[in-house]
């Protein structure tokens, strides 16, 4: 099966992203080819446009600390099941999701933080 995960780092041994669209990055992990791909977050991608994509890729799973209205309706959308865990090694929340031991979102876990697509930071 194929996780998207929001990640700290872009390795399996990074921990997971207390935020999924503000995750310094993404990684798309197949457990059956063991491939890893990661995507930097870093202004270049659409956080909504790459569960899409990866959902049409393959993608069954999304794994997160927190993910906000928009971007749950893009995973409903596309039938991706959005796990809650975060603090925890990628590699290990794959596992735990892979074996149905990690919390399953039934709608948004955080509020919207993005207005007409661009992320505003605020130092």
């Amino acid at each position: 099966m194929k996780y998207l995960v929001a990640s700290e780092g872009n390795a399996l041994e990074s921990n997971v992203s207390t935020h999924y669209g503000r995750a310094p990055f993404f990684l798309i992990y197949d457990d059956e080819t063991k491939a890893l791909v990661a995507k930097a977050n870093d202004g270049s991608l659409d956080p909504h446009l790459v569960i899409r994509d990866e959902a049409k890729g393959g993608a069954k799973k999304l794994i997160c600390g927190g993910i906000g209205p928009h971007a749950y309706q893009v995973a409903e959308k596309f039938n991706v099941e959005v796990c809650v865990t975060s603090g925890i090694p990628v590699a290990q929340a794959v596992k735990l999701a892979s074996e149905g031991k990690l919390p399953v979102t039934t709608g948004p876990t955080a509020h919207h933080h993005e207005h007409g697509g661009h992320n505003h930071m605020h130092n």
